[in-house]
């Protein structure tokens, strides 16, 4: 009899209550609620990376042209450059996913007392300014790179 009144209560005790299992999926819910919101920021978090990354190699790439080219062939003045077609941007804003616009502005530059400042007349120092800006997640992004070219002697 004593055997009985033992299996009986092992089978009462076996297994978990709805309750039990309601609050475990709770649980386990608010846990991938969590998991999610994480995942998220870091995806938009690394895209936003990957388009400061493209700014900064559309701004170089640019930059490397300019530097490398004549002194001479250096246009003073703010300008556009149209390579856009060869650029990976014009690509992506073709399939409306982003658009970068880019800006060089080349300025005389002049020394005085060690103190570099914008010149109206060539002294022979050009300074070289790009600016790659784009629109992300509704906020206007910028990268600026600066360089001096020097004539050649």
């Amino acid at each position: 009899m004593k055997s009985i009144r033992n299996s009986k209560k092992l089978i009462k005790q076996a297994g978990f209550t709805l309750l039990e299992i309601c609050i475990a999926i709770m649980i386990l819910g608010y846990a991938m609620i969590i998991v999610a919101r994480l995942f998220g920021s870091v995806t938009m978090s690394a895209k936003a990376s990957e388009f400061e990354t493209l700014a900064s190699n559309f701004a170089r790439a640019k930059m490397e042209d300019l530097i490398n080219r004549e002194y001479d062939s250096l246009p003073e003045g703010a300008w556009t450059p149209d390579v856009w077609t060869v650029d990976a941007s014009q690509a992506l804003a073709q399939k409306g996913i982003l658009n970068f616009t880019r800006e060089v502005k080349i300025s005389y530059i002049k020394n005085v007392g060690g103190v570099l400042t914008i010149s109206a007349t060539d002294e022979g120092l050009k300074q070289v300014n790009i600016k790659v800006a784009w629109n992300e997640r509704g906020k206007v992004r910028e990268i600026d790179y600066t360089s001096l070219v020097a004539r050649g002697v």
